[in-house]
């Protein structure tokens, strides 16, 4: 008797958790490398402190709760929130920030609310809320950033030294200087910047004149962000992400950008800018599509990075913080088990009554 082999299509090879952490450390390592061609190993230095202690942090309180070690840091799961929060913190921060911002993270975020699966937070972006509530000078400090001549000039040892050994009030008369040196005001992207230096009507000038004529200042910004991009797209090639909240998120942000542009006519409503100059492309691919926190329908998770795009639109329109990445996804996060309530699919022959 012959026997014929068929390819069934509906089965698929599922990947372990392992897997999707390394899949997308793997897809944000090229934004890495570009942070690190403009920001120098500050940026590495940051993440090395965040992902030190966050694994830390994480085996301390299995260790409490007298859970299998290799079971749960096979995952991954630490390692990546230290990527993510390292990526969220300015490069040059003092060290301290990453640590208080891991604690948050691994213990309040996660572990609290039992383990990875179990929280309903965003567990980077819990810690980087918590930072820029108690410490926004700080955290909305990307002077350093901002001028690239002065950074390419400074050592490993110059580096080391502002991060590791400088005290408070020295790292403010720094900040201080370079705001004289270069009259950078102290912001968390130059989205702020424009906001507060354009805030006029543009008459007889389009602003993709405007951001062209300014390209050489925000280039390292439009090229992280376009890494993040690609990362971003190599997660939805191999089925990692789910497209629908990244662009769910990305559509709410132009739509709503556009109507406010083309009505006012701001600088810093522009489409693009708000895309490429901001953390969206990061928020939209990376952090906002973390499993654990988001919705489980199809229409949920539409829903979900609706919600993300308008409360990032609504805060850097309105609000007082530069940019609006942790609040928007935290106050998303909120809304999911309402979210999933709602969008649950009928079942199969059951009335919807």
């Amino acid at each position: 008797m012959d026997y014929r082999y068929t390819k069934i299509s509906n089965i698929y090879f599922c990947r372990s958790t392992n897997d999707i952490m390394i899949l997308v450390i793997i897809a944000i390592i090229p934004s890495i490398i570009m942070e690190c061609y403009y920001f120098t190993i500050a940026v590495l230095i940051q993440i090395f402190l965040s992902i030190t202690a966050s694994v830390i942090f994480e085996i301390i309180v299995l260790k409490l709760r007298k859970k299998n070690l290799y079971a749960s840091l096979f995952d991954v799961s630490p390692v990546l929130t230290g990527i993510l929060l390292g990526l969220s913190l300015p490069a040059f921060s003092p060290w301290w920030l990453s640590i208080i911002g891991s604690f948050f993270s691994i213990i309040v975020a996660k572990q609290l609310y039992g383990g990875l699966g179990n929280n309903i937070f965003n567990p980077s972006m819990s810690g980087y809320a918590i930072l820029l509530v108690s410490f926004p000078i700080l955290m909305t400090n990307w002077s350093f950033q901002n001028n690239l001549e002065f950074v390419s000039k400074l050592s490993i040892k110059d580096i080391i030294s502002i991060i590791f050994f400088t005290n408070l009030n020295d790292y403010y008369k720094v900040i201080s200087q370079l705001y004289e040196i270069s009259h950078f005001i102290t912001q968390a992207t130059p989205l702020e910047q424009i906001r507060m230096q354009n805030k006029c009507i543009i008459t007889n000038v389009l602003p993709c004149t405007f951001l062209m004529e300014n390209i050489s200042f925000y280039r390292h910004w439009i090229w992280i962000n376009f890494t993040f991009f690609l990362g971003g797209v190599f997660l939805l090639i191999n089925k990692i992400i789910c497209w629908r909240i990244s662009f769910s998120i990305l559509f709410s942000i132009l739509f709503c950008c556009l109507l406010d542009f083309f009505y006012f006519q701001y600088a810093d409503v522009f489409p693009l800018t708000q895309l490429f100059l901001g953390s969206t492309m990061i928020t939209a691919f990376f952090i906002a599509t973390d499993p654990v926190t988001t919705s489980i329908t199809k229409m949920g998770r539409i829903i979900f990075g609706s919600f993300i795009g308008i409360f990032i639109w609504i805060i850097r329109m309105f609000g007082g913080y530069p940019d609006a990445i942790s609040f928007s996804v935290l106050l998303a996060n909120s809304f999911v088990p309402l979210i999933d309530y709602y969008t649950q699919p009928r079942i199969y022959g059951k009335s919807t009554k």
